[in-house]
């Protein structure tokens, strides 16, 4: 195979006041990211998303967590630790 022909590109660097602009490499590095990472201009999140991915916890689930506090503590149920009694011989 034969390499891809020679492409020329007309690029002006500029410098203003001791400030040089850096358009050209901006430009090419524009080009590379957007061959390499495609934008699609979508929104991450919509009205569709699961609720998983949204961040909404559903309320089965938080019941289960709060167990006898649900609707009553914004702290979760937690069973007493057990205490175990120890004979001696």
């Amino acid at each position: 195979q034969s390499p891809p022909p020679a492409t020329f590109e007309r690029c002006v660097e500029v410098e203003v006041g001791g400030e040089r602009s850096f358009g050209c490499l901006n430009q090419k590095l524009k080009r590379e990211v957007d061959r390499t990472n495609p934008s699609l201009n979508l929104p991450p999140l919509d009205a569709r998303s699961p609720d998983i991915r949204v961040g909404n916890a559903n309320e089965a689930a938080i019941r289960q967590q709060y167990g006898s506090n649900y609707g009553k503590s914004v702290v979760p149920f937690r069973p007493p630790v057990p205490t175990y009694a120890i004979q001696h011989r």
